[in-house]
């Protein structure tokens, strides 16, 4: 959600971060690929069962990941997607059950990596702000 000043917000705050230069940059620029992965991300978190004030610093995630964009391919690994999942995480995230092209389905994965390995978003952020990888 934007406020009134074009940031990007989320009800119900997001807790104390505050660094989401990324996203508010990237949604800008690209619009659509934003409009997919926030649509694609809220829906996750709603159908398991976590709290919507994640969606900000989960937008911001994928946003320094991807830029939203859900085809992203990193030239240098096997990361790609939203959530720029490797080989190995993307099977112990479904593997070959999830359809990896699907923004919908990278994005059920990915909220669940969060959740499992750091807890919150915010968590995952604060590591990614200390080594520029989740």
């Amino acid at each position: 959600m934007w406020n009134s000043i074009g940031k990007l917000t989320s009800p119900g705050g997001s807790g104390a971060y505050k660094n989401y230069y990324k996203a508010t940059k990237d949604a800008k620029a690209n619009p659509r690929n934003y409009s997919v992965a926030s649509s694609a991300v809220a829906s996750a978190l709603q159908q398991k069962g976590l709290p919507q004030s994640w969606l900000q610093p989960t937008l911001e995630l994928v946003a320094r990941e991807s830029s939203f964009n859900p085809n992203a391919k990193n030239p240098k690994s096997t990361a790609r997607g939203l959530f720029q999942f490797l080989d190995g995480t993307r099977k112990s995230y479904g593997g070959n059950s999830v359809n990896w092209n699907d923004p919908a389905q990278q994005a059920l994965a990915g909220v669940q990596y969060i959740k499992d390995r750091y807890g919150t978003p915010e968590k995952a952020l604060a590591f990614w702000d200390k080594n520029k990888w989740y």
